[in-house]
């Protein structure tokens, strides 16, 4: 879907016309948003994941040893 041509500077300092959501930028390969919602929202779902993953280790650790290594050592 294209959008109206906007200018956009990356945090590397290139600069680039941007005509879709989302474009790459050549020179750094990082993610230039033309909305500055889409961008807030990709860092959020970023955390959030990040934040669901640790959780998960955090749970399969601590069922490892209430299951498995307090059991054997009090055998």
């Amino acid at each position: 879907m294209a959008l109206e041509p906007k200018t956009a500077i990356c945090r590397c300092g290139h600069t680039m016309t941007l005509t879709r959501h989302r474009t790459w930028c050549e020179k750094c390969c990082e993610a230039v948003y033309y909305h500055e919602k889409d961008k807030n929202r990709h860092r959020i779902n970023s955390i959030y994941v990040v934040g669901v993953i640790l959780a998960a280790i955090t749970f399969l650790t601590y069922i490892f040893m209430e299951m498995i290594a307090v059991p054997l050592l009090s055998a």
